[in-house]
């Protein structure tokens, strides 16, 4: 049976890596009713915390009046198999949620498909018994991963948009938005000392992705920088993108959801 299924998830992904990541999209309103709170849940790792995505994700909303709460629970270094198993029903309440992201562990899709692809299954699926619409995070390949994508057929935002097809769940182009910046304005930094986990304008950018997808709108004209309060009640600015890489971000972001650009 896993042959089988290795087989037909390969040959399904042949044909589906050559349309544009657009179609995950199609057809679905995320337009939310502004007299009814609709509630978002992060599952995932550093990936999903770091510099706050989820904090400054929810500031664009309330920048823009939408009425749109995210909240997250998150692992350092976890996939997508721990947060399975810990209890899930007890401690994930998912039924609470409209919206539920899910981020695997960013080697998953290209060294370990088998793990990536069933627990996304069983999460997408667990997800739409609750009546909450899956999202995957289609993280970034940062160089140690490009150097292992070289030798293989897919890269892993190819890998992640086709999953999230097979499962009909939305696939969220963060990684696709990387690629753009990587390859079009090479002096931004993206990463972090560790050549991995995202600077403060690479979470800049993958809010404004998360944020043109649910709302199916441009983080046009959003500010670069957002302000919340820390456990003590003191004020803390959740992230600062400099002057010049917000407007650009915020282009790029919607230009990706549109399906304007393909990588």
């Amino acid at each position: 049976m896993e042959v089988i299924f290795k087989f037909f998830f390969f040959i399904y992904i042949s044909f589906s890596c050559l349309s544009s990541y657009s179609n995950s999209i199609e057809n679905l309103d995320f337009t939310s009713d502004t007299t009814k709170s609709t509630k978002i849940l992060m599952i995932g790792n550093s990936f999903t915390f770091y510099w706050n995505l989820p904090q400054v994700l929810e500031s664009m909303f309330v920048k823009s009046n939408k009425n749109i709460e995210v909240d997250q629970i998150t692992i350092g270094g976890s996939d997508l198999k721990k947060h399975w198993n810990l209890h899930l029903e007890n401690n994930y309440p998912i039924k609470k949620y409209n919206y539920i992201v899910l981020n695997d562990h960013s080697t998953n899709p290209l060294l370990n498909i088998d793990t990536c692809a069933k627990y996304l299954n069983l999460f997408i699926n667990y997800s739409k018994a609750n009546n909450a619409i899956p999202l995957v995070y289609g993280t970034w390949e940062y160089p140690y991963l490009q150097n292992v994508s070289k030798s293989r057929k897919h890269n892993t935002m190819e890998l992640l948009d086709s999953l999230s097809k097979l499962n009909s769940a939305v696939y969220v182009p963060v990684g696709n938005a990387f690629s753009y910046i990587e390859k079009n304005n090479p002096e931004i930094k993206l990463y972090m000392d560790d050549n991995k986990h995202p600077s403060p304008n690479a979470t800049y950018l993958s809010a404004c992705v998360f944020y043109s997808i649910i709302t199916n709108e441009s983080p046009i004209g959003l500010p670069r920088r957002f302000e919340g309060e820390n456990i003590d009640g003191k004020k803390i600015y959740y992230i600062i993108t400099e002057r010049i890489t917000a407007p650009l971000f915020q282009k790029v972001a919607f230009k990706i959801i549109k399906g304007l650009k393909k990588y």
